[in-house]
């Protein structure tokens, strides 16, 4: 589900399985958010149920499908994945082990090598540490058309290149220079594999060949017969996840401030006791200090200064001036350490209250979500596989070397041809409407001959015989076939 302006629209994922030459095997409609993580082993399993055996040893997948644990899932399975590193997961070349020689692997126009190849290792950890690392061979190929800066070590010396006299940069008749060029070092492109004993060239050329047979296969024949279409409109009132989503996050937010919010309080609290316990503290040591005085200005108002009782007085009045003093400034850091709790709390509660009123703005904005119902859909897109394949069946098996990589568009027109049908107990004669256009009408007799000449029969067992008649004249255009017999 997705909105757009302030309307819910319907998505749907489809996840399509395709041969080593592009064909498409199925297709499996599921939720626009499913991942293909998820969706990949369940066609793989429809896949294989629906054909009554084990046919997929080797499953070639984009870079969403680079997960540990579903790599080594399938791997259990005794499949063998070939996907693509995410740049997250590593950093240069020192992040791979065994890293063996470079070798070219393709060339410009010009003839100079543009990315190099080289076998390596890679280890994937599990989430779970107990857990083996899953180990993948790695061609690593080195794209020299792609060049990235590499990070420098120790940067803080900006001015090592730079004689000694323009190193004053302070002065007013200081004048920048340019830096020195950024080294730069090719892109890598990890493509990896769960199997063993491929070479690095052919690993790489595994990987890469899915996008040109894959893509064009989308691209020319199932994006023309409306594979993204939505054909189902059935659905069902199921959780706005994304609702729940932002409404958990809210919640874990709102706990947490309230939790920050109370640790400040009782910290609060308990420096507030503090400060209780030592005002009265300095009031005591105060109190003391006083009575100390009183005595001792007795001694200094008889000058007694020099008896042996006066010294023990004033060592007594200074150690109690000093706790007073040490209390004070305990007093002092109590309350710069209290208003800067009090800011935090501050900051805290205003905080809470903003997210308070996000979740009472994401409960007035909640609407309702449905699901939509996928069976339609995904009968069509099983029909739409099949025409596909047809199509292509009769482009590879009937058609000239010119059309071998054609799409549905190019086919059309023969498709869409009318004509006479003729049937016997023995044959179906069929005679298509000739083009106007002379390089289509040889086509067409080319497909003529080889479909006459591999003995194509129908499912009841008589001879199919196809022909080319007269051109395609203006009232033959929508005339549907004649049938004699």
């Amino acid at each position: 589900m997705g909105k757009l302006g302030g309307k819910i629209l319907g998505c749907r994922e489809l996840v399509v399985l395709h041969d080593a030459d592009g064909h498409p095997l199925l297709a499996t409609t599921h939720r626009g958010d499913q991942h293909l993580t998820m969706g990949l082993p369940q066609m793989l399993h429809c896949f294989e149920q629906a054909i009554g055996q084990v046919a997929v040893l080797r499953v070639v997948v984009d870079r969403e499908g680079i997960a540990a644990e579903f790599l080594a899932q399938l791997h259990q399975e005794g499949r063998q994945v070939v996907t693509l590193l995410r740049a997250d997961q590593y950093q240069a070349e020192e992040s791979f082990a065994q890293v063996g020689d470079w070798k070219p692997w393709r060339y410009n126009r010009s003839g100079q090598v543009i990315s190099e190849v080289a076998a390596a290792r890679f280890a994937l950890k599990r989430l779970d540490d107990a857990d083996p690392a899953v180990e993948v061979e790695v061609a690593l190929i080195r794209d020299w058309r792609k060049l990235q800066p590499v990070e420098e070590a120790d940067e803080r010396d900006w001015q090592a290149d730079l004689p000694e006299h323009q190193r004053s940069f302070w002065a007013d008749r200081w004048q920048a220079m340019p830096a020195l060029p950024v080294h730069v070092t090719p892109k890598l492109l990890p493509v990896i594999t769960t199997g063993h004993g491929m070479e690095a060239e052919e690993l790489a050329q595994t990987y890469f060949r899915r996008w040109s047979c894959q893509e064009n296969a989308l691209r020319d024949w199932l994006i023309p017969l409306h594979l993204d279409t939505n054909h189902g409109y059935a659905k069902e009132q199921v959780v706005n996840s994304e609702l729940v989503k932002r409404q958990f996050m809210a919640q874990g937010r709102q706990q947490r401030l309230q939790r920050l919010a109370q640790t400040c309080r009782a910290r609060l609290t308990d420096l507030g006791e503090q400060d209780q316990e030592l005002q009265e503290q300095v009031h005591a040591y105060e109190q003391r200090w006083s009575e100390l005085s009183l005595q001792l200005m007795l001694f200094e108002a008889t000058g007694q200064t020099e008896e042996r009782e006066y010294f023990p007085l004033k060592a007594r009045q200074a150690a109690t001036e000093w706790e007073v003093r040490q209390r004070k400034a305990r007093l002092e850091k109590h309350a710069v350490q209290s208003l800067r709790i009090l800011n935090k709390c501050e900051g805290y509660c205003r905080e809470l209250r903003q997210v308070l009123r996000r979740q009472e703005d994401l409960e007035t904005q909640a609407r309702e979500m449905y699901e939509l119902d996928h069976s339609k859909d995904q009968i069509m897109t099983l029909l739409k596989v099949g025409l596909a394949n047809l199509g292509m069946w009769v482009r590879d098996e009937y058609f000239g070397e010119s059309y071998q990589h054609c799409g549905w568009y190019r086919l059309l027109p023969f498709f869409k041809l009318g004509g006479w049908i003729t049937a016997t107990t023995k044959e179906v004669q069929l005679e298509v409407c000739a083009f106007n256009n002379r390089a289509l009408v040889r086509d067409l007799e080319v497909v003529c001959r080889r479909v006459n000449a591999s003995g194509a029969s129908l499912p009841d067992g008589r001879r199919l015989v196809v022909t080319v008649g007269e051109r395609l004249r203006t009232q033959a255009l929508n005339a549907p076939l004649a049938l004699t017999g």
